[in-house]
């Protein structure tokens, strides 16, 4: 059994492409995610070849792939990655997801969907500079065999380092945190029990602190600033039951509001712990309300902050329970 830890998390910041805060997320050594697929532009640039203590997952583009109807070049992918292997921490195999876009899916699509995923991750694998920093994924909805095969797997007499769970998108938190829940329970009782875990798209920091992944990817930061608001500590509203707080702050905001927790109509007390919490960390209200970067930038603090006080405090059931992301 996997007992409560504080330890540092990793929290991989997917696809950022602001252009005013891309020097500073790689200065400031956050976890980024890009798509081979969809940031090649970034991937590409000599910022990312220089050296840093960052880390920087490498996604297939599988899924956005799959949304977009194209076939991906597995051989390309792998001579990419081998390019980039001293840059990359992982990368995520080409694993393919059953059906087509939108549709339903049958019975035969979740048959052959894992089984032709473990066939790229064993080809990619032998093809790979480093196949250590290649991520096998599983996915909600396949058969359980698949995941404990992963677990299972031997290449030379050594395990697999790190293994993937990736979360339907359309099912409650409860469904995702009862099909990671059950995931952990596989992998505690098979022959790789300290395997490290990613978690694809599931970026809930409250169900994170009760499931023991090793790290996770989140497009919260851009996603919630786009629509103009900004995470900050549930602890400044006096909320400890949950992580953060999704708080409207821009001036559309003001006049349109968007969120139920929007800064201009909070009471006096909690507006001054704002002000000052975001003075702590560089910033102003004023700030916030007319900039995307500037709530993009204090979003990602929010997060990191949690990521590195990360605290594993064992499992618990989410019914009942909002989701923070």
């Amino acid at each position: 059994m996997y007992e409560r830890t504080k330890h540092p998390f990793d929290l991989y910041f997917a696809s950022e492409d602001d252009r005013k805060n891309i020097d500073w997320f790689y200065d400031n050594d956050y976890p980024l995610l890009y798509s081979q697929v969809n940031n090649r532009t970034w991937l590409n640039s000599s910022r990312f070849k220089s050296q840093t203590k960052g880390k920087l997952l490498l996604d297939s583009g599988a899924h956005s792939a799959h949304t977009k109807g194209i076939q991906l070049d597995v051989d390309e992918y792998i001579n990419y990655a081998n390019e980039h292997i001293d840059t990359v921490t992982l990368y995520v195999q080409v694993d393919h997801i059953p059906g087509k876009y939108r549709m339903p899916k049958t019975a035969k699509d979740w048959l052959e969907s894992p089984a032709l995923s473990w066939e790229n991750y064993c080809y990619m694998r032998e093809r790979s500079a480093d196949p250590n920093k290649l991520v096998p994924v599983f996915h909600q909805g396949e058969d359980f065999k698949w995941l404990k095969n992963m677990c299972d797997a031997r290449f030379d007499g050594e395990p697999i380092q790190y293994i993937g769970l990736s979360p339907r998108g359309d099912v409650s938190l409860q469904a995702k945190y009862d099909f990671c829940a059950e995931c952990f329970g596989i992998i505690e009782e098979s022959t790789n029990p300290n395997v490290k875990t990613h978690a694809f798209g599931a970026t809930s920091l409250d169900m994170l602190e009760r499931l023991p992944f090793t790290s996770a990817d989140s497009t919260t930061c851009n996603m919630v600033c786009a629509f103009g608001q900004v995470w900050v500590p549930a602890t400044l509203f006096g909320n400890n039951d949950t992580v953060g707080v999704k708080l409207g702050i821009s001036n559309q905001n003001k006049s349109h509001e968007t969120s139920t927790q929007v800064y201009w109509r909070q009471p006096k007390k909690v507006q001054d712990r704002l002000k000052e919490y975001f003075d702590s960390i560089g910033t102003s209200v004023e700030l916030l309300a007319d900039s995307y970067s500037e709530r993009n930038r204090v979003s990602a603090i929010f997060c990191h902050n949690w990521a590195m006080n990360y605290e594993y405090k064992g499992r618990r059931s989410f019914i009942g329970k909002r989701p923070l992301f």
